[in-house]
């Protein structure tokens, strides 16, 4: 790209009189576009839509089902799902285990089980995680899932026996905000 201005830049230098020159730079965007190329920052700033279902489920930024749910297994090491939280930009994982939920890790947790010991990163997750699991089915109220943001805690969905995702505080406000007209 700096190229191409460098050369638009010499050739309107060189012009005995003025000209209109337009110049297109060819760009991938991924340097500084890396927003707009990923769909779960799109859902979250409203500019694309995930189907709608009139449940719980409206609230789940990232589905299971699409893929798009940042996991571990209990074997992986602490590193690997901190790293894993870092590149998404998430305060949690579910641990599965063939597609069931067996625990969830968050940043308290792995906190706790490494801050004394930063060599304890190369710990299995299944030594930091917490089983605590807060399950609703989609059909459940907005107060059902208060009562468990309320203790810390994060929200399973479970649809027909299936993991379907997480609600976080984060997915209830941003939910809640656009309701706003």
């Amino acid at each position: 790209a700096g190229t191409l201005v460098a050369a638009a830049l010499r050739y309107c230098r060189e012009q005995g009189a003025p000209k209109r020159v337009v110049t297109f730079i060819p760009d991938t965007g991924s340097k500084y576009l890396s927003k707009m190329y990923n769909d779960f920052w799109m859902v979250d700033q409203g500019f694309l839509e995930l189907p709608r279902y009139g449940d719980l489920r409206d609230l789940v930024s990232r589905r299971y089902e699409d893929g798009a749910v940042v996991s571990v297994s209990a074997e992986d090491t602490l590193l690997t799902a901190f790293q894993r939280m870092r590149m998404a930009d998430v305060s949690q994982v579910p641990v599965l285990a063939a597609d069931e939920v067996v625990g969830i890790l968050d940043e308290p947790d792995l906190l706790l089980h490494v801050y004394k010991q930063p060599d304890r990163f190369r710990d299995k997750v299944a030594t930091a995680m917490t089983q605590r699991l807060e399950t609703l089915d989609p059909g459940a109220s907005l107060a059902d899932l208060l009562a468990i943001l309320n203790r810390d805690l994060v929200a399973i969905i479970i649809e027909d026996g299936r993991f379907f995702g997480l609600i976080t505080r984060y997915d209830l406000l941003t939910y809640l905000r656009r309701s706003l007209p």
